[in-house]
């Protein structure tokens, strides 16, 4: 063994730390810092993920993350030694290599060339003061026919006892495969299993012959590996039905992320990314296995129709993702296309609704905030409006705002949990948390629920948007507050960080709203003066329309930016990115 684990153990000795003290202070789960000490890479998914962990452990400890992570580079280049390189072979002495002395001439010319377009961009960067709009091609849509969706159905069957906090669920899963593969099997994302004893599967069988037979399983971490019988065929169908139950977690009341969107509270329960949904297919990478990390929203999703039926304890009001029918305490839900089903649910909810644009805006809030109730529900219906202006129509017939017990907000598919926190500190004016937390989870909409990403490797190509997206909302209705808004949502934080960092590498949410959210909308903002606005929103329209229902990725983004613009993007991307994406 090499002294790299020895180094982390060193330290954290010096310290008088034990794991378990690490554990508890930076969240790093327990088996990830003793693989670390150990030197035991082989568990975790990707050399990008153990990076992420290696630099939170190093900056912890006080060491050198760099220095850290480049000795794991090459451990990691010891242990997966590069293929050897071919010999060049050498001419013949019976056939001699004509002569290249044209070839090298050109090769001379271009090479001179290219450092002098070298020299002169270097030149205009560093004397580069404000960046000079550009309208760009005409911001009209293109002729991009829309995917094809093939979607998986989820289909929900749920008994939820209220005051015990916990759910008996039975669910189907209908999945046809539309990779250009045969599959052995599949992967579930079952978020829960994050929670100690609060995930419970009952049973699980697979159908892919007219019989349900039950498959060897293989749970780890926060994902199930399903055995299928035989190889699944492209474009063949396969059913799986689960019967699980759920003990719901205490939520904490300071939780600002994805922690605050499951489990239960005094005044509501809360069922965020609750039950097993299927993971992205990759054709390069297969399944998208990521593991669990408590920053940020730790999700990935494909766009699936969902058959909900939720029956609760008498007197609970129910709130969900889709088109809601409801007969005494059962409630039933259906959604198309949607990215992700979750419900809140309360003995204390009132309800107050309004209508935009065909749209039916429901708020749920507790009976002490009613007035904070009312103005979420305004805030809502005009981003709504102002979206749909932007970026194109929203998608279902209803959505929802739920206030629930936790220090932030949630976006799921037609539906968002907003944080008590926020409410009780509702001032009545248009300066308050509220309206521009409202906003900004009105436009994940769009991006997020429309526009899917990777939020574990990718999580500014939505949080960035979403959150000058609330900017925008104040730029058209309160005008004379703008000022007050970037004060408050980015300027008095004087963030910092590149703002396409994966998850892994924040140590907490504070440095990861930062980088992604508050330097990201200083991205937006520059983005935008660099095309003009003319290109800028009509980029954002046709970002939408083409990326629907699909997962998107920063070279996608930064593609179609191309086709808008011809303005110099490096100054921004050395600004604000870690490396190049300019296709």
């Amino acid at each position: 063994m090499s002294d790299f684990g020895e180094r982390l153990r060193a330290r954290r000795e010096e310290k008088e730390l034990s794991l378990d003290d690490v554990a508890a202070e930076t969240r790093i789960p327990l088996d990830y810092l003793r693989a670390l000490e150990e030197e035991n890479f082989d568990v975790f998914t990707s050399d990008l993920h153990a990076r992420g962990f290696i630099r939170n452990y190093a900056s912890f400890l006080g060491l050198e993350a760099d220095e850290l992570v480049a000795a794991y580079n090459e451990l990691r280049g010891q242990a997966h030694p590069k293929k050897a390189i071919l010999p060049i072979p050498q001419p013949d002495a019976a056939h001699p290599r004509s002569s290249t002395l044209g070839l090298d001439a050109l090769l001379g010319l271009v090479i001179v060339g290219l450092l002098a377009l070298g020299l002169y961009a270097s030149y205009t960067r560093q004397n580069h003061v404000e960046p000079t709009p550009t309208v760009g091609p005409t911001p009209t849509p293109t002729a991009t026919p829309l995917p094809v969706y093939q979607g998986t159905a989820y289909t929900l069957d749920v008994y939820l006892n209220y005051a015990e906090h916990s759910l008996r669920v039975q669910e189907r899963v209908d999945y046809t495969n539309v990779t250009s593969d045969t599959l052995p099997d599949l992967l579930l994302s079952v978020h829960p299993n994050h929670f100690r004893n609060t995930f419970t599967l009952e049973d699980i069988k697979v159908d892919m012959d007219g019989e349900w037979v039950k498959p060897e399983i293989f749970p780890l971490d926060v994902t199930l590996r399903v055995e299928l019988p035989r190889p699944l065929k492209v474009n063949e169908h396969v059913a799986l039905m689960l019967d699980y139950s759920l003990k719901l977690p205490k939520i904490n009341p300071n939780e600002e992320f994805s922690g605050g969107g499951f489990g239960y509270s005094k005044r509501a329960v809360s069922l965020g990314n609750w039950y097993p949904v299927l993971a992205p297919y990759d054709p390069e990478d297969g399944w998208y296995n990521r593991n669990y990390y408590p920053v940020g929203d730790p999700y990935v999703t494909e766009v699936a129709d969902y058959d909900v039926t939720i029956t609760a304890t008498q007197g609970v009001i129910v709130a969900g993702t889709g088109l809601e029918t409801r007969e005494g305490n059962r409630w039933h839900y259906k959604a198309e296309k949607a990215r992700s089903f979750a419900f809140a649910a309360s003995d204390k909810y009132q309800v107050a609704t309004a209508e935009v644009d065909g749209i039916t805006v429901h708020s749920y809030y507790f009976p002490n905030n009613e007035e904070a109730g009312q103005a979420a529900l305004d805030t809502a219906r005009q981003a709504l409006e102002l979206f749909g202006e932007l970026y194109g129509p929203y998608p279902y017939k209803d959505y929802r705002l739920a206030e629930t017990e936790f220090a932030g907000g949630m976006e799921f598919s037609g539906l968002t949990f907003l944080g008590a926190v926020f409410y009780d500190e509702y001032d009545g004016t248009t300066r308050t948390p509220l309206i521009p937390l409202t906003a900004h989870e009105v436009s994940h909409q769009w991006f997020y629920g429309l526009v899917g990403n990777d939020q574990v490797i990718e999580p500014w190509l939505d949080e960035a948007v979403a959150e000058y997206s609330a900017y925008l909302y104040y730029e058209r209705y309160l005008p004379d507050d703008t000022d007050w808004w970037w004060f408050y949502a980015v300027d008095q934080w004087a963030p910092t960080g590149k703002i396409d960092s994966i998850i892994y590498e924040f140590r907490d949410n504070r440095q990861y709203m930062d980088a992604v959210y508050r330097r990201g909308a200083q991205f937006m903002r520059d983005l935008r003066e660099t095309m003009g606005d003319p290109a800028f929103f009509g980029f954002l329209a046709e970002y939408q329309r083409r990326y629907a229902y699909r997962l998107a990725t920063s070279t996608d983004f930064f593609a179609l930016v191309r086709e808008f613009t011809t303005a110099d993007l490096v100054p921004l991307q050395e600004e604000y990115f870690r490396q190049r994406i300019v296709p």
